[in-house]
């Protein structure tokens, strides 16, 4: 093998000198001459395709067709081969592609095919450890992209296709790819790349429990073949759905208006009428009427338990935000349920005026009809070369019978179980059970087997002492160790069920794990302990509440057995925060004698003793003494309350403020680059002033100490308050996702608690105080037009040159001329900034400059107009004083884009109505559906009310450019800014700045910039 990989000439390959290889540590990579030039030992090869075909994980020689048979191709191949085509042509530094994948079904080994598939034509690596170094690594793969060293005088630029495991994540819950991303930007701006193909391609390879939720697409006017491959999809995942373990299962089909959607699912409702109990439910669901959705709980329930048969509902309409409530009942009320499958298969069909899709492939354990047949094919071939040795490729042949549960049960035989049946504490039985456990719970995971050893002692080897279970095992080196794992995760699943029915419980052989194999080896089992017992997986409506194995192990058992458990785990990882925080969880969400509080506490503190400066592990303490305020000890059961006990209820609350305060505090001081900050104890201390002020009547007068602490709750409230109003409307989660509805309702609730008059409603209390911050005007674009008159209206211009009562008049008159309403004149609005302006540019808020920027941008009328450039940096400077720390790492919200027409006319607001229902909401000109396309960075998307804006990248930094002048803007997808050249993109305005969506590079001569508005 001579290390070739291709080069920027089409058709040549480049030699990799040995310094070079050495030095691309972080990567294992795939040579476009892999196993080529060298001799293969024939037995090594053999033996490392019988173990791929029994369950191991795949090696590069796997793929050398020459020496092995083809792999069977997956459906997801063939997408993932058209994507990535895409993705090479796109004009940007970075792309992604993302394989959502279920444990087991050949997930990874696609990965690899792809990488295999493209060696020739891309520069093809897998990072080879999930949690190193992002920095590091982002910079080998620099080096891979440009090849340059002193044996080449010139850079060799060829795009690097990089296979990243994301199943890890950072202490501080960064994903890894953000971080990389992150960190590979930085790296190409530091070294100058200018280029006009991507630098890198992230292949995101992750696990997914694609069986308990899925979204499939129906864009608009679809082909009959479109039509007919999502009809497969779609049943190829009610199948999927059929034999898992869930309650409730949905499946999100989103789709275009005229699509042809619904018909579909209807079809498929009646296809499948003979295996369900199928109904349909037309009516909108609505969140505010929790009744309604009660009686349609109970009716569904009654139904299901009539028929005996699962039911495949269809919900048809054009919204899917009630649908949480629904799932949380239908959970809650299925809890007892001890049926084998789902009880519910939910399609929910959403229809919306524009559907477009993310670039990621899904392979799930349900093969679709072509694949069926792939794999029969295949069959006939590895049975032709191994004879009667293709009857031990269990994972092979259970892929080739679609996954069904009675393949992997009929690998354990009953020689087996009866060895089991007969003694239960030999080392073989314990062995398996062991493996069983961590295969089923965290699939992808080994045994070392060196420590196997250990624990047999050595004599016999454990190839002996496992011999009766041999079949269903593989032993495999990773590259470092020898390793031993079941053959698919199904059989595990399989084993685990059978010793199970043998009186082994979950807990009995999760204690034992921790007692024989985890003690004195901890650093060996840290990961998988940690998915074992305190990873939460998702949900259909977030988190489930503790890991899998700890709710399992509740099902079948105690919630003492838990507390076992988590408690020796404790013992065993002494620093580690987690344990104690998951016991402190576990006793006062589900623990129901008097001492669960008390205990609840304890557990708490030793976490915060662990790691003093992680704010979220300081939440829980707070958490704690919060669902201790709102309830009481009867004598025999803890029950909510709705009486005062007010000394006891002081007493907790004090306790409970003082938690939040102390992790308010860690917050605060925990932030760095990469943190993003934990808003969770200023919501908590929010929280429990409501629930005190519920709980305790205000009206009784001999409760002075009551009145006396409430009072002094009040200014913090106040300015809690205005932390989430600036907040929440500044930022949000992501371009599609916000907080949950719950924060903002609470948070706004609390201050209406605490600062309604009695000559007041709730509403207007609230409202006076919106009129008086920034964020809180402008929130008033979200609401009914009669209550944005009825509030910004009355508000007179300032007297004085007070900076915060002029702001709040002109963004009051900004936004009343949004609405369509009578507003002051664009020139007195401008007169008003540019008097400020004149006493003093710089050292003002963030809204001031950009209220400069909303009013003057680039206005030829106005003589002396301020200085942009300027106006931009002050900005800058003023963001980073002001908001910076708070919302790193958000997305920060685009409040207005730059359109078409004159003076305040030519601004379009971007903030869509909190509710629907709205009597007369203000409307944008700007769609809802086009907001969503430039947000998400869609290329081809052009926006009628908005005027794109000519510009120029240089260095990487993006400008606006008029008559020969630049202002500097940032870029909305730093991705996109490549190469240097003119462009055009459409304008936005954040509290940061003015930022470039949907850039376009333009085929014309660059022309250097004459002069520049940026003074100095």
């Amino acid at each position: 093998m001579m290390y070739q990989l291709p080069s920027c000439n089409a058709g040549e390959t480049i030699s990799i000198p040995p310094e070079l290889r050495d030095s691309l540590s972080c990567l294992d990579i795939v040579w476009s001459d892999m196993f080529e030039a060298v001799e293969i030992n024939p037995d090594r090869d053999r033996q490392q395709e019988l173990d791929f075909l029994q369950g191991a994980p795949p090696t590069w020689l796997n793929f050398y067709t020459s020496v092995n048979l083809p792999l069977v191709e997956r459906d997801g191949f063939n997408d993932l081969i058209q994507v990535i085509e895409r993705q090479k042509e796109k004009i940007c530094l970075i792309s992604d592609v993302s394989l959502r994948y279920q444990p087991g079904s050949g997930g990874s080994t696609l990965g690899m095919q792809v990488l295999w598939h493209f060696r020739r034509d891309l520069r093809c690596a897998r990072a080879i450890d999930s949690d190193i170094d992002t920095k590091e690594l982002s910079k080998q793969v620099l080096d891979l992209f440009l090849l340059y060293n002193e044996e080449h005088a010139e850079q060799d630029q060829k795009t690097v296709l990089l296979l990243l495991d994301t199943k890890g994540k950072r202490d501080n819950d960064l994903p890894i790819k953000d971080e990389l991303w992150g960190n590979l930007i930085k790296e190409i701006h530091n070294r100058g790349i200018n280029t006009q193909t991507p630098v890198v391609i992230l292949l995101d390879w992750n696990t997914e429990d694609l069986s308990l939720n899925d979204t499939l697409i129906l864009a608009s006017k679809p082909s009959e073949e479109k039509i007919k491959q999502l009809k497969e999809k779609l049943l190829q995942q009610i199948r999927l759905q059929r034999k898992s373990q869930w309650k409730v299962t949905t499946i999100n089909l989103l789709c275009d208006e005229d699509s042809g959607g619904s018909a579909l699912a209807r079809e498929i409702l009646q296809e499948l009428s003979d295996k369900f109990t199928c109904g349909t439910w037309k009516d909108p669901l609505r969140t505010e009427i929790t009744r309604e959705i009660e009686n349609m709980t109970d009716a569904l329930i009654g139904k299901y338990k009539t028929h005996k048969k699962p039911v495949l509902l269809l919900l048809d309409h054009s919204d899917d935000e009630p649908l949480r409530y629904l799932l949380k009942k239908l959970q809650s009320k299925l809890q007892q349920d001890q049926t084998d499958g789902p009880a519910f298969v939910i399609i929910n069909v959403v229809r919306k005026s524009l559907v477009r899709g993310r670039v990621f492939v899904k392979l799930k354990l349900e093969l679709l009809p072509e694949e069926k047949e792939r794999f029969a094919q295949k069959s006939l071939e590895i049975e032709k070369k191994h004879k009667e040795m293709s009857k031990t490729f269990h994972a092979f042949n259970i892929m080739r019978g679609g996954f069904q549960r009675e393949d992997a049960e009929k690998v354990i035989t009953g020689e087996m179980v009866n060895l089991i049946e007969k003694d239960k504490t030999s080392s073989s039985t314990k062995l398996l059970s062991f493996l069983a456990l961590i295969n089923s719970y965290v699939p992808g995971s080994h045994l070392s087997k060196s420590l196997c050893e250990k624990f047999t002692d050595g004599k016999p080897s454990v190839e002996e002492i496992m011999k009766p279970f041999m079949d269903l095992i593989v032993i495999f080196s990773d590259g470092k160790a020898n390793c031993i794992r079941l053959k698919h995760q199904m059989i595990a699943d399989a084993c685990l069920k059978m010793v199970i029915k043998n009186n082994l419980t979950r807990f009995d052989i999760t204690l034992d794990f921790l007692n024989k194999m985890v003690k004195g080896n901890e650093s060996d089992y840290e990961q998988i302990c940690k998915r074992l017992l305190f990873t939460r997986p998702q949900g259909l409506t977030g988190k489930e509440i503790f890991s899998r194995l700890i709710l399992d192990i509740m099902r079948e058992g105690t919630t003492i057995e838990c507390i076992g458990l988590l408690e020796r785990a404790s013992r065993l990882f002494s620093t580690d925060p987690f344990y104690p925080q998951a016991l402190s969880r576990l006793y006062y969400i589900k623990v129901t004698e008097k001492r669960k509080y008390r205990e609840a506490e304890k557990w708490a503190k030793e976490a915060i003793e662990r790691d003093p400066k992680k704010s979220h592990i300081r939440d829980t303490l707070g958490q704690v003494h919060k669902n201790h305020l709102s309830r009481i000890w009867t004598g025999s059961i803890w029950v909510n309350v709705n009486k005062p006990f007010t000394d006891t209820r002081l007493r907790v609350a004090e306790s409970a403020i003082k938690a939040f305060e102390d992790e308010e505090k860690a917050a605060e001081d925990e932030l760095d680059d990469d943190t993003k900050f934990n808003i969770w104890g200023h919501f908590g201390f929010l929280q429990v002033c409501k629930e005190i002020y519920d709980l305790i009547s205000p009206k009784n007068p001999l409760e002075q100490q009551y009145h006396d602490f409430i009072n002094g709750l009040r200014g913090k409230v106040e300015s809690k308050y205005d932390f989430f109003e600036w907040y929440l409307t500044f930022s949000s989660l992501s371009s599609k996702k916000e907080e949950p509805e719950y924060v903002r309702r609470d948070v706004e609730d609390c201050y209406k608690l605490y600062f309604t008059q009695e000559t007041q409603t709730e509403e207007e209390t609230l409202n006076e105080r919106k009129q008086k911050t920034f964020a809180g005007m402008l929130n008033f674009l979200k609401s009914d037009i009669n209550v944005l008159k009825q509030n910004l209206s009355a508000i007179e211009k300032p007297q004085s040159e007070d900076e915060t009562q002029t702001i709040l008049y002109i963004l009051a008159n900004l936004i009343l001329s949004q609405a369509g309403e009578p507003a002051g004149a664009t020139e007195e609005l401008q007169d008003m900034l540019q008097k400020l302006w004149s006493t003093e540019a710089e050292g003002r808020s963030p809204e001031f400059y950009l209220l400069v920027l909303l009013l003057f941008w680039p206005d030829e009328a106005k003589p002396n107009p301020p200085n942009l450039g300027d106006c931009v940096q002050y900005m800058s400077q003023s963001y980073e004083r002001t908001y910076q720390k708070h919302l790193h790492r958000r997305f920060l919200v685009p409040l207005f884009f730059y359109g078409k027409g004159e003076g305040l006319q030519r601004l379009v607001h971007a903030l869509k109505p909190h509710q629907t229902g709205l009597e007369r909401p203000v409307h944008s000109r700007l769609h809802q559906r086009d907001l969503e396309l430039l947000a998400e960075g869609y290329e081809s998307v052009e926006v009628e009310c908005l005027q794109r804006i000519e510009g120029k990248v240089e260095d990487h930094r993006v400008f606006a450019v008029r008559n020969g002048q630049q202002i500097e803007v940032n870029a909305h997808k730093q991705a996109k800014v490549s190469k240097q050249g003119r462009v055009s993109f459409y304008l936005g305005f954040t509290i940061r700045g003015p930022v470039a969506f949907n850039i376009t590079y333009h085929n014309c001569e660059y022309i250097p910039l004459l002069h520049s508005v940026a003074s100095g």
